[in-house]
């Protein structure tokens, strides 16, 4: 570890991501910005995942791990992470995700520039072993330009089912100072990310959104986030409770959205029951739980939405049959 403050500081949690770690590690290692240290915290990995650090890292002593000594998910890890962060700004970064060589230099200088608090970019979005062409997660003008993003875009962002991208699972840079004594909510195994910045923009932090899709998100079957339980959901709802009164005293359009953004959880969790019910073939009970929640008849409809959509793919004209 070099004695000189590094410009970032590279948080980054680790489970069993051996497969994606090499990658990720060497993303890094790449950055044009070179005043960096990576600190990875690995959550007791029973693959060799520490191997794959030693070997990408290639002995750079800006790379560090950390072990835990039990599991305690990737909140736990982060925090350990950001406790021995030393860097003036700080990126939170997954160990199964990569970086553009520029990223970490553009970030820092958008938040300088415009005195952010928290940066973010957008994503470019890929499949892991997909020959599908990558694309970006913010589409459309109102991702076009630099832009502040407020506490009512933030969570308006944030419903459950809804087209509209969720602002949450964009990858922060944050200012150094404005994350003493701020730390992840441990028990949440999903939307931590989000919890963290919605408390920082409640509490008066400016987030400054950068255009460029500057870090790359993959995704894949091994994703948490792709793995959403209720309890999880019943977490969230916990969280946001939590946060309530700092919510409400920032005016009705943010309250307005908090209050949608509650009602899509709870439906959530509706629909959810509805399913359980429906798949243990108990129809009666399915259909009582549903109409006692009807908000959520719309969302019933989504596997037959979903395939019917995946039907009209297949029935599309091959590209070289309609030239032809």
């Amino acid at each position: 570890m070099t004695a000189e403050r590094p410009t970032v500081s590279i948080v980054t949690a680790n489970y069993n991501g051996a497969r994606h770690l090499a990658a990720a590690v060497r993303s890094v290692l790449a950055q044009t910005l070179r005043s960096w240290e990576l600190i990875v915290v690995d959550d007791c990995s029973t693959d060799d995942s520490l191997a794959v650090i030693e070997a990408a890292a290639g002995g750079d002593p800006r790379v560090r791990v950390i072990v835990q000594a039990r599991n305690g998910g990737p909140a736990a890890a982060r925090n350990r992470a950001l406790a021995e962060a030393r860097g003036r700004w700080i990126a939170v970064f997954d160990s199964d995700d990569l970086m553009a060589p520029e990223r970490l230099a553009k970030l820092v200088r958008r938040g300088e520039a415009d005195r952010a608090d928290v940066v973010v970019d957008n994503l470019c979005v890929f499949t892991d072993g997909s020959d599908e062409p990558w694309k970006p997660f913010l589409a459309g003008r109102d991702y076009g330009q630099p832009r502040w993003i407020s506490l009512a875009d933030y969570i308006g962002s944030a419903k459950m089912y809804s087209s509209r991208p969720g602002l949450g699972y964009l990858k922060p840079l944050f200012f150094g100072e404005v994350m003493q004594g701020v730390r992840y909510r441990e028990d949440l195994k999903i939307g931590e990310d989000y919890e963290l910045v919605l408390r920082l923009l409640a509490r008066g932090c400016r987030m400054r959104l950068e255009p460029e899709p500057l870090y790359r998100y993959r995704k894949h079957s091994g994703s948490i986030s792709h793995r959403m339980r209720r309890e999880h959901i019943e977490q969230m709802l916990a969280a946001d409770a939590a946060l309530e009164a700092e919510i409400a005293a920032h005016g009705p359009e943010v309250r307005r959205a908090q209050a949608a953004r509650r009602k899509s959880l709870e439906s959530a969790i509706a629909y959810d029951r509805v399913i359980e019910r429906l798949k243990a073939k108990d129809l009666a009970g399915g259909v009582a739980a549903s109409l006692a929640k009807p908000d959520i008849w719309p969302l019933l409809t989504m596997p037959v939405a979903a395939r019917v959509k995946r039907l009209g793919e297949r029935l599309k004209p091959h590209p070289t049959a309609a030239a032809a």
